[in-house]
């Protein structure tokens, strides 16, 4: 817990900080906000996204743990029916029916020994609380142990009153026991999908699989044709292209204006024919080379020791290492000098005293976009050219440059410059990508890109760096959703794009993804970040935003709140798209286990404050 005291002395030296409003769906905790579950909200930019209960989940078999249990459980069950067979009077009489009656008492205690080994592992596997969160846990735990007194006892005690009303009890206890762990495979899935009762939709979803459904019950081959056509648009998310009938010509120029064929200065097209070729060498420090070398492509990376030592100039050696290795600099023609001058800007206009939202975030955006390329294989799937990585990996570097440290509602309610130059439309988002192509203009890092080359590269940054506002998630994902139903989803063509701002999203969103040495780190910073914004809004007298608020947030349940209705969902999505991923899904799933084990420790944390 040093990090979390380190964080709570900052939080007093340092100025008001950025917050993210997180609204996870179908929470009950939230349903004041949200109203009916069933029906259609318009919150923070969540436009008119259902959440369904779950009612239909996919039966899985059962696990092994559970299928050796059910067998002691059928073996304990038959002692019952051994002890049952012979009375008191009949062991006094007989040494081998005393004897073979004692062997089965201690079976049975044994067996019960074993019982207790099956509730340890699932309750440690789980978390305490969240295991024994459901009664009917409780009420098993009871009945082992009212078992193995009785038993004890048994062994113990004399008397034929007793005995008898012991295994009457104990036969009892087994029957429940029976009933219990058959019904113990729906307890377990319950709480390995926690948050997971509800489903995210969004009424394309719905109208695509109305429609599906609808052509099945056509044989003509016209109106099938009709149907297909809506699914395709809709999926292409195209309903509202227009369709010209007639004479197009004119009309074309009036509607495409934007794309007509524009003016090329002189000096561009000059830069266009150049033959300017630039070598790849970027004379990283040797030490931090071989840092790299061995760490880039690890998620439990410890770079923040890194920072000590080279402050906001790692982004850059970042950045230089990731554009030589991959043959950046001589591909498109780009000078390593105007680009070290870049990213020194971009790294320096990154806030030291922001607890989160600094260079190091920075760091970390980027090498997570790096890993889902290049372990999750996206540069096949995406079909990578050389442009593409330098879009990816710039958008990433300064996906965040410039932030004050304080979230788009903090920065509308207080009428924040920002806020009025953007009308309220994503102004922290809109500053990083405006801010990222100043730069770039004036560092003619993009001097000898093509015009095509440029505006492709301007659109597609943009469109990643502007994704990354929370408020946009739930229409994003269901966005993305939407293609991923569709026939046609191609990453690497017509859908590139949507893939390049959720891969820039999904770092952005990743703490939980990593393991928890780096996760925790990270969560302390945000919310120490968000607290500081509290205070502010607290003192200004404005509403305090979800998360924001020191004195009512329990870190545990934040986090998990985070991962059931954001970050697992969507990374779960993103496997898709990424198969690879798939693989590495299950640490999200292990920090969510490890934050459920502290809940009480933070209530009682903010219970004493």
């Amino acid at each position: 817990m040093a990090e979390e005291q380190n964080l709570k002395e900052d939080s007093k030296k340092n100025i008001g900080q950025m917050g993210i409003k997180v609204v996870p769906r179908g929470s009950k905790e939230i349903s004041n906000i949200l109203g009916d579950r069933r029906s259609s909200h318009n919150v923070d930019g969540f436009d008119r996204v259902v959440g369904d209960e779950i009612t239909d989940q996919k039966q899985v078999g059962i696990p092994l743990i559970d299928k050796v249990v059910i067998v002691l459980v059928v073996l304990f069950t038959l002692l019952v029916f051994i002890n049952f067979s012979f009375t008191s009077n009949d062991a006094k009489e007989d040494a081998d029916i005393e004897k073979t009656l004692f062997i089965t008492k201690i079976i049975e205690l044994v067996i019960l020994i074993l019982f207790v080994f099956e509730i340890s592992i699932r309750f440690i596997s789980v978390g305490f609380i969240t295991y024994f969160s459901d009664l009917w846990s409780v009420f098993d735990a009871l009945i082992i142990i009212a078992s193995i007194v009785l038993i004890i006892l048994d062994l113990n005690l004399e008397g034929d009153a007793f005995t008898t009303i012991s295994k009457v009890l104990r036969g009892i206890f087994r029957f429940l026991r029976l009933f219990l762990v058959f019904r113990k495979f729906n307890q377990v899935k319950k709480i390995n999908n926690i948050g997971a009762r509800y489903v995210v939709r969004s009424p394309v979803e719905k109208v695509i699989e109305i429609m599906r459904d609808l052509a099945d019950q056509f044989e003509d081959p016209d109106i099938i044709k009709q149907l297909n056509w809506g699914i395709t648009h809709i999926s292409n998310n195209t309903v509202y292209e227009p369709i010209i009938e007639g004479k197009k010509s004119e009309a074309l120029g009036w509607l495409y204006q934007p794309q007509q064929q524009q003016q090329i200065s002189h000096e561009l097209k000059r830069s266009m024919s150049s033959d300017i070729q630039f070598s790849d060498e970027s004379h990283l420090p040797e030490q931090l080379k071989q840092d790299f070398e061995q760490n880039i492509l690890k998620l439990d990376y410890d770079y923040f020791s890194l920072f000590q030592k080279y402050d906001s100039s790692i982004l850059t050696y970042l950045m230089c290492y990731y554009f030589q290795k991959e043959q950046l600099f001589s591909s498109l023609k780009m000078s390593p000098d105007s680009f070290k001058k870049c990213l020194d800007k971009l790294g320096s206009s990154y806030h030291k005293e922001n607890l989160y939202h600094n260079v190091i975030h920075a760091f970390d955006v980027t090498h997570t976009v790096y890993f889902f390329i290049e372990k999750c294989n996206f540069k096949e799937i995406g079909k990578l050219s050389k442009l593409d990585y330098s879009i990816l990996l710039l958008s990433a570097a300064a996906h965040d440059v410039d932030h004050p440290g304080l979230n788009n509602i903090f920065l509308s309610n207080t009428r924040h410059e920002l806020a009025m130059t953007y009308n309220d439309k994503s102004p922290l988002e809109q500053h990083h990508a405006s801010t990222l192509f100043r730069y770039i203009r004036d560092t003619d890092l993009l001097v000898h890109f093509t015009l095509s080359d440029f505006k492709y590269f301007r659109e597609k940054s943009i469109n990643m760096i502007l994704s990354t506002d929370n408020a946009m998630h739930g229409k994003d994902y269901n966005k993305l959703k939407a293609r991923l139903a569709s026939n046609d989803f191609d990453p690497g063509s017509k859908d590139k794009g949507i893939c390049f701002d959720t891969l820039l999203h999904a770092a952005d969103i990743s703490n939980p993804f990593k393991p928890m040495q780096n996760y925790e780190k990270w969560t302390f910073r945000v919310l120490g970040e968000f607290w500081l914004q509290g205070d502010k809004e607290k003192e200004l007298g404005l509403p305090i935003t979800m998360l924001c608020d020191r004195r009512t947030t329990n870190v545990a349940k934040s986090q998990i709140g985070f991962i059931d209705f954001m970050v697992l969902p969507y990374y779960n999505t993103i496997s898709q798209i990424l198969p690879q991923l798939s693989g590495y899904i299950e640490q999200i799933t292990e920090n969510k286990k490890a934050w459920a084990e502290q809940i009480e420790h933070y209530q009682t944390l903010l219970n004493t404050q």
